[in-house]
């Protein structure tokens, strides 16, 4: 009989989390049966996808007041259930959210009944924390009901060290995110019918659209990357509840009809492969952006605001560019740089390329975890 791991999210969406949650059970389920669940659930999310047999999702509650703060008790009463109905050998939790809800119920829990746990740390935890009393309350919690892991993962070096001043006693280990997938170049090849991505240098950018992408401060460096280069397009894959926001200002800025905005997209990696370059003008909350990985994989040129985690991933001036956090302007000028250069956009693109490839691979990915897994279970199963 095979381990059973239950993977806990904090939504079934089409999120970073999810993709990373589709690839390790695809890899992992040779080894293991795997159920996964989450906070909460989109109407459709990426892991309706099709899954080994041995992978089963079960059913999260759709209403949006399941993922606040405030359900944790009844979050936490409904793991509880799922522990007890499934009997997992081990626990993977993602999000701090979550970590909260398992924290408090283990605590109902008596010691042999609880499966092991692995944390995981997929975002910069300033980003959840935020300011003032809100992220003092937030850090109480976490000290108070998120001990005894038994292994904490983080998914870059500066997600680890800053997750580490969090979390009391906790020592993360580095797994960069499974980006890289057979699948992606496959995908990258397909046709794409939009006439920009024949006939213009497009930008492109994906991600949900909500506060920590800072899409208005990409639309304004658009508008100025369009005084010197009328030609360019610019693409935003995702979706999100700050759309109309983003569309009424891009219609403000004049920009509106050199800017599309399809909504999710399944394929997002045809479109990639196509863009002159691509972009990430985030503010904050990223950690491992596997747009970013994949990106790089398919050889593109990539401009990045400067958050936290960026130079990990983008060595300025030599594989990319940095450019200073919520500056229009700034980020104007390094579109412009890759976009009148096209020499430098390539030699940039083939060294981002190599650099994913020997970082991001999915079965590096899933091997760490299969090892990890291996060393927490190795003394129970």
């Amino acid at each position: 009989m095979k381990p059973r791991v239950l993977f806990y999210l904090p939504v079934l969406g089409y999120g970073g989390v999810e993709r990373v949650t589709q690839y390790l059970a695809r890899g992992l389920a040779d080894r293991y049966d795997i159920l996964i669940t989450a906070q909460g659930a989109e109407s459709r999310h990426l892991l309706e996808a099709r899954l080994p047999p041995n992978v089963a999702l079960l059913p999260a509650p759709t209403r949006r007041a399941a993922m606040s703060h405030r359900a944790i008790p009844a979050q936490a009463a409904r793991l509880l259930g799922l522990i007890r109905r499934h009997r997992p050998h081990l626990l993977l939790s993602a999000w701090p959210r979550v970590h909260l809800t398992v924290g408090l119920a283990y605590r109902f829990l008596p010691q042999a009944q609880r499966p092991r746990w692995v944390l995981t740390e997929h975002n910069e935890i300033g980003g959840y924390l935020g300011q003032g009393w809100r992220a003092t309350l937030k850090r109480r919690l976490l000290a108070s009901l998120v001990r005894g892991a038994d292994a904490y993962v983080a998914v870059s070096r500066e997600v680890a060290r800053l997750s580490e001043g969090v979390y009391p006693g906790a020592r993360f280990q580095v797994i960069y995110n499974p980006a890289i997938s057979p699948e992606l170049e496959r995908k990258a090849q397909e046709p794409v019918d939009h006439p920009w991505f024949r006939a213009n240098p497009v930008v492109l950018s994906v991600g949900r659209m909500e506060a920590m992408k800072d899409f208005p401060t990409l639309l304004r460096a658009f508008a100025r990357v369009l005084e010197q280069k009328p030609e360019a397009r610019l693409v935003i894959l995702g979706d999100g509840p700050l759309r109309p926001e983003l569309e009424a200002l891009a219609r403000a800025l004049g920009i509106a009809e050199k800017v599309w905005m399809p909504g999710l997209e399944p394929n997002p990696y045809k479109y990639m492969a196509r863009a002159a370059v691509f972009t990430l003008s985030s503010a904050y909350g990223e950690a491992s952006p596997l747009v970013l990985s994949e990106a790089m994989y398919l050889g593109r040129p990539v401009v990045l605001t400067r958050f936290a985690t960026a130079p990990e991933f983008v060595e300025s001036g030599q594989d990319g560019l940095l450019v200073e956090l919520g500056n229009p302007q700034a980020l104007a000028e390094g579109l412009l740089r890759v976009l009148q250069n096209p020499s430098l956009g390539e030699m940039w693109g083939q060294r981002a390329r190599a650099k994913a490839l020997a970082r991001f691979a999915v079965e590096a990915a899933v091997e760490r975890y299969a090892a990890l897994f291996a060393e927490v279970l190795g003394m129970r199963v």
